[in-house]
């Protein structure tokens, strides 16, 4: 079991544990030390995927003499007075999408860590978490501000346990407290009602301001349509960095880390890209902590969130019936194009190359939730909100069978055939069932919303970008037309042109008519030519063909039927 405490001399390790002790340098590093039982020198590390491999060896340095690093593991030499492994961290954001951050800088104030980076397990002995305020600071772990220190402790037998499932367990990463973020530093603090907000100093007041009231406002819905809190305080920690998105994560313990685009460079003037941000985040301490969903099916938990964000906009008035409606369309289309064919029940566990776990999540969702108001009682006042809350069982998991039995009304109906008939193609059974419910009905590609062209005419940019420059870096942008931005940091090209936006293929648009773009292609490289790429600004460029063709796309999508709004209960 896991428990938190405080109390104990900073820098002692118990006889029988292992102490990982993290603190803030003056300079910003952040310091981590560990303190094994006697008689232990060598240190597994748990986490030996490729991601934290590269970590360690690019902002982890020894300290001193008696500290040096393997692979995997952190070696302790011999000697009295080598007691303590202790390392210096470099913080710097990991990338663009890390899932999550083992040492983000939150500009100059302190850094944010996730301990499964560090966690180092002994069978046999208990694992001790200790984090130092740093003086002056605090500490935010567990979603409470500690201005001493904090600390949990994993007992031995839990440790012994988790070692023996194995790193490849997801549940062990819990059992052992590698799943938690805490923050290190000094940034000014801003209370609301259930928790913390760590404030980026380079953060504006006007997105800090449209953070925190989306976060008292969605806790507040939640809070309401489960009958149930978070178990303790929640922690928001803020910060920016100079990439094209913004991101973010939660982590156990309450913790939500945001990261957002500088002010200068928001895109997103009214906040509504934001404010789902926020609200999806947010969505996942009652749909993975006051409930809990099936973690090796990702799109259950992700698109549960995206489909809350949308009931309890709809329920506020933020978004029109055409926003809702245009969205829905566009999750509906980059899940088919996602999954294509392949059977779901086929679909490995766990992320996958072949899912989009948010949108086909939210079309899953929806199908569900078409399913459930057909056979509602009309009597019924509740709203879809508090009518989903019920989807999860107040004791135990959120399981395939269980949303499938929760769509069917119990018997095996549509979404089990979807879910689990091994012969049931997906993308068109989905297309089906939603046609059947009156939600959908099929349009050419080029009367489809952006997103569903941009991901058909991002396939044929991905296989221009291999053949020609080796990898692929790029943007979509619905401006003009619609254009692909090459991006100026990006692989070196033998035509295509850094930094600078393609608009057509074969003289077709590329995104505004994507069907007729790969015909184009298509139609040039069956008869040996090179293609012509077009900009929008500047001459042509020649490319060879793609070494491996595209598969052809869908000449139909879906949208949204004129009642499909009162048919999923969304509108009177």
């Amino acid at each position: 079991m896991l428990a938190l405490f405080g109390g104990v001399l900073c820098g002692q390790a118990l006889a029988a544990e292992m102490l990982i002790e993290f603190s803030l340098a003056d300079d910003g590093a952040l310091l981590v030390s560990y303190t094994p039982p006697a008689g232990v020198r060598e240190l597994p590390r748990w986490d030996r995927s490729a991601i934290a491999r590269d970590f360690w060896a690019t902002q982890v340095q020894p300290r001193d003499a008696c500290t040096s690093l393997g692979e995997d593991h952190i070696r302790l030499s011999e000697g009295a007075h080598c007691r303590s492994a202790r390392l210096r961290v470099t913080p710097k954001l990991l990338a663009r999408n890390a899932s999550y951050e083992a040492a983000q800088p939150i500009s100059g104030t302190g850094v944010l860590a996730y301990s499964g980076f560090y966690a180092v397990t002994l069978a046999g002995f208990d694992l001790h978490w200790r984090w130092l305020a740093p003086e002056g600071g605090y500490v935010l772990q567990d979603g409470r501000v500690h201005r001493r220190q904090a600390d949990l402790l994993v007992d031995s037998t839990t440790v012994s346990a988790a070692v023996n499932a194995g790193s490849d367990d997801p549940s062990s990463w819990s059992q052992v407290g590698a799943r938690h973020y805490a923050y290190l530093g000094k940034a000014h603090l801003m209370e609301f009602p259930g928790g913390t907000l760590v404030r980026d100093p380079a953060m504006d007041d006007k997105r800090v301001d449209l953070i925190r009231r989306t976060l008292v406002r969605t806790m507040a819905d939640l809070s309401q349509a489960y009958g149930a809190d978070p178990v303790g305080p929640v922690g928001v920690v803020t910060s920016t960095a100079d990439l094209s998105n913004f991101h973010g994560d939660v982590s156990e313990g309450r913790m939500m880390r945001l990261r957002l685009v500088p002010a200068e460079k928001e895109q997103d003037p009214i906040g509504q890209g934001l404010q789902s941000f926020v609200m999806h985040e947010t969505a996942h301490w009652w749909n993975m902590g006051v409930r809990h969903s099936d973690s090796d099916r990702p799109w259950m938990h992700e698109g549960h969130a995206d489909w809350l964000v949308l009931l309890m906009q709809s329920h506020h008035g933020d978004w029109s019936a055409d926003t809702v409606k245009a969205m829905a369309a566009s999750a509906i289309n980059r899940c088919l194009l996602a999954r294509g064919e392949s059977p779901a029940a086929t679909l490995a566990p766990r992320y996958s190359k072949q899912d989009d776990p948010y949108a086909c999540g939210f079309s899953l969702m929806l199908m569900a939730q078409a399913q459930s108001h057909a056979r509602r009682d009309p009597t019924d006042s509740r709203t879809p909100l508090a009518l989903l809350a019920g989807l999860h069982p107040k004791l135990g998991l959120l399981d395939m069978n269980g949303f499938a039995s929760w769509a069917d009304g119990g018997a095996k109906g549509p979404m089990h055939g979807l879910l689990f008939n091994p012969g049931q193609p997906f993308s068109s059974g989905l297309s089906q069932a939603l046609q059947t419910l009156q939600i959908v009905e099929a349009v050419p590609v080029s009367e489809s919303g952006f997103q569903a062209r941009a991901k058909i005419a991002g396939r044929m940019m991905m296989a221009l970008m291999e053949t020609d420059c080796g990898s692929f870096g790029f943007t979509s942008n619905s401006a003009a037309g619609g254009f692909f931005s090459v991006d100026r940091e990006g692989p070196v090209c033998a035509s295509l042109r850094r930094g600078q936006d393609v608009q057509t293929l074969e003289n077709v648009p590329m995104l505004a008519d994507p069907v007729s773009a790969w015909g184009a292609m298509k139609k040039a490289c069956e008869s040996g030519r090179h293609l012509t790429v077009g900009y929008r600004e500047g001459g042509d460029s020649s490319l060879p063909c793609p070494r491996a063709m595209p598969a052809e796309p869908p000449r139909h999508l879906l949208r949204l039927q004129a009642g499909a709004l009162q048919r999923l209960g969304l509108s009177s």
